[in-house]
């Protein structure tokens, strides 16, 4: 079924006057808005020349590691005191932990609302021998959370950018418009600057089979032997780039035995990063094929069916900033909700159970906040 919906309509029904965006700058290769007005927080600098004056960072030893992590991977994950609201501490790792677009000050609606569910935050620092790359997750206990139930995992992909939303998400469920799940996050540790989409580009395209791999084998079965997860319910979201991956990844979900996901969100896929240049210096060289995609990796040339559900949605108003550049490319480019269409009518010829959403009025982001709180009071109604 196709649904084509208001921003408007979207934000009157549930936590749109607590979406505000903090994110930091437009990636440089990703599909921007035709207004700047989209963006509009500052990037917020640290003193060079500060040195941290906080003691060691302090980290935890009790988690269970499945047999898949390395012996290098295990010693190098770890779970760790709470840093993303405490510069003084995350600035001993590295400089990037501005890049969650969270400020320092205390009074900042931002900082408040993160602050707000501290207690039900742990930080979890993993690292993948394959990419050879430290990631930082956040687990997020849902209100209550009891430890002897299960509870679906959402994952949301490009926590730099979607982590500031997910506190919006947890109060739904703190007021019971939607029932529990555990938020988790996956984004770069202190050391890399994961909203560089040179890094984002190698991760999500070019090394996007090691890093399903991480995913589907280290980072989902760490949680699942620590946590009591409903593998049946979780869900795994990704925007842009990331919606590039989680395209990926539905595609090539029938490679793995664990299967972690039976749902995936597909958010304004930047399909067109495999093949166009836009000039932002992609490796494009190293996409083997970078058409790919059109036949869903050759997924149903190795299955009949696909028993997951798919959600896929973009912004009306998403364009791309480099169309005037190149207007004689530009003119034969799909816009990303283009794209987003040729996916759901792709799945859907295959009888794979998809729903297609197109925000009105709604740019290349602007959406995404109140599309988790919408796809939590939908798809996990409270009982």
């Amino acid at each position: 079924m196709l649904f084509i919906c208001s921003l408007l309509a979207v934000s009157a029904a549930s936590c749109a006057n607590k979406d505000t965006d903090n994110s930091a700058a437009e990636p440089t290769a990703e599909q921007v808005t035709e207004e700047a007005v989209e963006q509009t927080t500052e990037t917020q600098t640290e003193p060079a020349t500060e040195k941290p004056t906080a003691p060691p960072i302090e980290y935890y030893d009790g988690l269970t590691y499945p047999d898949t992590m390395t012996d290098k991977e295990r010693e190098n994950t770890s779970y760790r005191e709470f840093t993303l609201l405490y510069p003084e501490k995350a600035f001993q790792i590295g400089v990037n932990r501005l890049s969650y677009g969270i400020p320092q000050e205390t009074g900042d609606v931002v900082h408040k609302k993160v602050k707000s569910i501290e207690e039900n935050i742990r930080e979890l620092k993993i690292y993948d021998e394959q990419l050879d790359a430290n990631f930082l997750s956040h687990i997020i206990l849902p209100p209550n959370y009891d430890e002897n139930k299960e509870y679906p995992v959402f994952l949301v992909c490009d926590a730099e950018y979607w982590l500031t939303k997910l506190p919006d998400a947890w109060q739904l469920i703190n007021e019971g418009e939607a029932a529990p799940v555990i938020f988790v996050t996956l984004g770069h540790d202190y050391d890399t600057d994961g909203v560089d989409d040179n890094i984002r580009f190698d991760k999500f395209a070019v090394k996007q089979d090691k890093m399903l791999d991480f995913i589907t084998n280290d980072l989902m079965q760490l949680i699942a032997a620590n946590y009591k997860v409903d593998s049946s319910r979780s869900v795994l979201f990704g925007h842009s780039l990331g919606g590039l991956f989680s395209h990926y990844a539905l595609c090539n979900s029938d490679k793995y035995e664990y299967q972690p996901f039976a749902n995936y969100i597909i958010a304004s896929p930047a399909l067109w990063s495999y093949y166009y240049d836009s000039g932002d210096k992609m490796d494009l060289k190293s996409i083997s094929d970078p058409y790919a995609y059109r036949n869903e990796f050759g997924y149903f040339d190795r299955n009949e069916t696909m028993d997951k559900k798919v959600f896929i949605c973009a912004g009306e108003n998403e364009a791309y900033r480099f169309r005037n550049q190149k207007p004689e490319e530009y003119a034969d480019l799909p816009t990303i909700p283009e794209d987003a269409k040729s996916v759901y009518e792709r799945l859907t010829a295959h009888g794979v159970s998809a729903d297609l959403m197109i925000y009105e009025n709604s740019y290349h982001r602007s959406y995404v906040g109140n599309m988790f709180c919408e796809y939590l009071k939908q798809n996990f109604p409270t009982e």
